[in-house]
Parts: structure tokens; sequence; C-alpha cells
């Protein structure tokens, strides 16, 4: 009996088996390797600068320095950040767009709870936007080789 129940289980499990299907999938993100270019184009504009110096004193404590200074904050980190800050303010009250060959003197009082940030500078209004052509995107073109890379420099 036993043995008949065995061989009737293994002949069911042999039907049923070869009743399904084998399913193969294959994919392939791409056959053919893509290159892509890029072409940044700044902008260029030029700068209507007030040839009036100007000097801005800003205090930075309470409310406003705790929304600079994070706790763990870096030396270097603070300084960027009260220059930024700072840079906001004089921009706001002269009403400019940037500011030209700035100074900054950056004072810390009161055991870091109280800074001071002096600006020396003159402002500057954005005017006559050059809207690039197609000639200029061709000439930029033409400079570029393949082993160009893009990289951002900054100041």
């Amino acid at each position: 009996m036993k043995k008949t129940l065995l061989i009737a289980a293994t002949l069911a499990t042999v039907l049923l088996s070869s009743c399904s299907t084998l399913k193969y999938h294959y994919s392939e993100a791409r056959i053919a390797e893509a290159n892509t270019d890029v072409f940044v184009i700044p902008p260029t504009v030029k700068v209507d600068v007030n040839p009036q110096a100007f000097v801005d004193t800003w205090v930075f404590e309470g409310r406003d320095l705790k929304s600079i200074a994070t706790p763990g904050i870096s030396m270097e980190t603070l300084t960027h950040r009260l220059k930024v800050a700072a840079t906001n303010k004089s921009l706001q009250k002269h009403q400019g767009d940037i500011l030209v060959a700035p100074l900054f003197d950056i004072v810390s009082e009161h055991d870091g709870h109280r800074y001071t940030v002096t600006i020396r500078s003159h402002v500057g209004n954005f005017t006559d936007w050059n809207k690039n052509t197609e000639d200029y995107i061709e000439i930029q073109k033409a400079y570029l080789a393949p082993d160009h890379q893009v990289g951002a420099y900054a100041r």
C-alpha cells in the first residue's frame, strides 16, 4: 500500500510539473552607449557701479545669531554665514544687486554671543543682460575639446 501511494504521488508530481511553463526574461538597459554633450553658457551682464562707497555695520545677537550659529558649527562656516547675512542686509538697504569689492571686518564680542560685521564696499546694479545667440553657442562648441571637463570655481 505504501509503495502504491508513493508511486501515485510521484506520478502526480511529474504530471503537474510538466504542465507548468518556464518563463525566461532578459533585459538590458542599453545596448549602445549613449553620450550627451552639455554646454554651459554663462549669462553676461553689465554692472552699473555706484562710485560712492558705503560703510555698513550690522550687529548679530540673540535670535538673529541663533538662526546663523547652529550648535557645533565651525568658525569658518560661521564667518561665511555672517558675511552672507550682512551682505543681504546691505543689498536690501542700498537696493543693489551685487557688492563690488567688499571688505568685511568681523568682531566677536561677549564670548561669542554678539558679532559685529562691518562692510566697506560699492553697490552695483545689473543692466543690459546679454542673450546669447546661436552664433555664440557655435563658437563655444568650437573651443570645447573631448578632454575638457566642466568645473566650478570660487574665489
